[in-house]
C-alpha cells in the first residue's frame, strides 16, 4: 500500500499544476486518497471496512459540495483611445476602425453548473434574458450542443450604458468560463466565433489588451499597448440605445480619424502624438466640451470620448495629477474611476 500512499499523491499533484480551473485543484486533491484506498485494496485483496468506507463516502460528498462552488471571474472594462466610423453595411451595421484598451475596472461574475440559464445581477434591471450574458450562455450551448445550463450572477462595477464595454465584458467572462466547465476545448478562432453573434465588442474581451478593431468590431490585431500613465473615466448623461445613437450619427457629419497615424505613433512611442490624436467620431453627437475643459485643466495630457458615450476619459502621464484630479471629481459628485491600463479583459479571481 505504500506504492499507493506515496506515487499516487504525485501524480495527483501534478496534474493539478496542468491548467485546471481553481475550483478543480481541491478537488484532486481530495479525491487521491480515495483512489489510492480502492485501488490499494483492489490490487492487495484486501477488505474494504465499514470505517473506510464511510470516509470514502464523506470524501466523495465533499468533492460534490466543492464542486458545485461557483468560480469568479473578473471582466475589465475597456477604452477606445481612437475610433472613426468608417461606413455602413446593408444590414445596418456599421464599419469602425478602433483601437481598444483594457482598463482595470472591472465586474464581477460567478458562474456555476446548473439544469438551465439564469442569470440575476446587482442592478436587478439587468436579470434574466434583458443580459446580454444570457444570450452568451445560449449562443454557447448551441454552438457546442451541449443539454445543460449555467447558473450566472454579476456584479456590477462599470456603469451601464457608457462605452466601456461593461456587458460585452461579462458576456465573454460566461464564454470562457463555460468552455472550461464544460471542458469543450475551443480553440480562440470558435469562440470570437460565437462572440461576434453576441455583439461587435465582444470579440475584444476574449483576447483584451490593445488591440486595433475593424470590421464590425471581429477583425482584431495587436498593437503596441499603452503600458504607462493612468485613465480617469467620467461619466455624464444618459445614452439613449446604441441604435439610436448610430441614428443621430448617420444624420450628420462627423469626423473620420486616422487610425494608421495613432497605431504608428504608437509603435514608435511618441506619447505625445498619442495624446494628441485621441478621436472619437461619436463626439459629433456628445462633444462635452465643459467637461473636456475641466480635465485638461486639471492636468489631463489628452481627453476623449470613449465608445459611444457618453463617458470621457482623461489620459495622465503623472500619477499625482490623476489622483488630485480623480479627488475634485469626487468631491463634486461626479461619477468617476481611476484605472490604469493592462494587458488582459478576463481574469479569474
Amino acid at each position: 500500500m505504500a506504492f499507493f500512499n506515496t506515487v499516487l499523491p504525485y501524480l495527483f499533484y501534478t496534474a493539478g499544476l496542468r491548467g485546471v480551473l481553481p475550483s478543480v485543484a481541491p478537488i484532486i486533491a481530495t479525491l487521491e486518497p480515495v483512489v489510492a484506498t480502492v485501488i490499494g485494496a483492489a490490487v492487495f485483496k484486501e477488505q474494504l471496512t465499514i470505517e473506510g468506507a464511510t470516509g470514502i463516502t464523506l470524501v466523495l460528498l465533499s468533492v460534490a459540495v466543492l464542486n458545485i462552488k461557483p468560480v469568479r471571474i473578473g471582466a475589465n472594462a475597456k477604452i477606445n483611445p481612437i475610433l472613426s466610423i468608417t461606413g455602413k453595411r446593408d444590414d445596418g451595421y456599421h464599419f469602425i476602425d478602433t483601437v481598444m484598451q483594457s482598463v482595470t475596472l472591472s465586474d464581477v461574475v460567478r458562474v456555476k453548473k446548473a439544469k438551465k440559464i439564469s442569470v440575476f445581477c446587482s442592478n436587478k434591471e439587468l436579470k434574466g434574458k434583458a443580459n446580454i450574458a444570457y444570450k452568451a450562455a445560449e449562443e454557447f450551448f448551441e454552438y457546442t450542443k451541449i443539454n445543460k445550463g449555467v447558473f450566472i450572477y454579476i456584479k456590477k462595477r462599470i456603469p451601464e450604458a457608457a462605452g466601456l464595454g461593461g456587458g460585452s465584458a461579462d458576456a465573454a467572462a460566461v464564454l470562457i468560463a463555460l468552455d472550461k466547465f464544460y471542458r469543450t476545448n475551443l480553440t480562440n478562432d470558435e469562440l470570437l466565433g460565437i462572440a461576434v453573434k453576441i455583439g461587435a465588442d465582444v470579440p475584444f474581451f476574449i483576447k483584451g489588451g490593445t488591440l486595433r478593431a475593424q470590421g464590425i468590431g471581429e477583425i482584431l490585431t495587436p498593437v503596441q499597448p499603452i503600458k504607462e500613465g493612468y485613465f480617469l473615466l467620467v461619466k455624464q448623461g444618459v445614452k439613449p440605445s446604441t441604435a439610436q445613437i448610430y441614428r443621430e450619427l448617420d444624420s450628420c457629419d462627423y469626423e473620420k480619424p486616422d487610425v494608421d497615424e495613432f497605431v504608428n505613433a504608437l509603435e514608435t512611442g511618441d506619447t505625445d502624438f498619442v495624446c494628441k490624436s485621441f478621436v472619437n467620431s461619436f463626439e459629433a453627437i456628445w462633444n462635452n466640451n465643459e467637461l473636456k475643459e475641466k480635465l485638461m485643466s486639471l492636468g489631463a495630457d489628452g481627453v476623449c470620448l470613449s465608445g459611444s458615450g457618453p463617458t470621457y476619459f482623461a489620459y495622465f502621464r503623472d500619477k499625482r495629477k490623476a489622483k488630485k484630479a480623480f479627488s475634485v471629481l469626487k468631491k463634486e459628485k461626479m461619477l468617476c474611476f481611476l484605472t490604469k491600463p493592462c494587458d488582459k479583459a478576463i481574469f479569474y479571481e
